[in-house]
């Protein structure tokens, strides 16, 4: 009858219509699906980049520790060199002030004895002198 015929009709037309919309849901579905896919790719290469931005720092700041460590060997190195040639050093002026006062006792011992053979010229003088009085008395009378 033609009356069924039309609600047939009406009915297939209803159920291609739910099967479209059906298929947009699903094509929405999809590319909904697909936009979280490219966000979550999006985020996890941010991630990686992040991750080898921390992994660069902490190499930059493991090289700067190993040239920190390395400078501070060589500045103890350098300061154990320096109090080595201060203890030299002392040892030097030490020996320097001992000579020092043995040239300066030897000083003293060369002026006493310059002066003990002054005292010996002024008595030979005076001896001397006398003893030309003497000859000079002896010769008037």
């Amino acid at each position: 009858s033609a009356g069924s015929l039309v609600a047939a009709e009406a009915s297939g037309v209803d159920v291609v219509r739910a099967a479209l919309a059906e298929g947009l849901e699903v094509a929405e579905l999809r590319r909904r699906l697909e936009e979280e896919r490219a966000e979550a790719a999006r985020a996890a290469e941010e991630a990686a980049e992040h991750a080898a931005g921390l992994s660069a720092r902490a190499a930059a700041s493991e090289r700067a520790n190993e040239e920190a460590e390395a400078a501070l060997r060589r500045s103890s190195a350098a300061q154990q060199d320096a109090a080595e040639s201060l203890r030299r050093t002392e040892a030097d002026l030490r020996r320097t002030e001992a000579e020092l006062r043995r040239t300066e006792a030897e000083v003293q011992e060369r002026d006493a004895s310059l002066g003990a053979a002054e005292a010996t010229v002024r008595e030979a003088a005076a001896r001397a002198s006398s003893l030309e009085g003497s000859l000079e008395a002896a010769r008037r009378a």
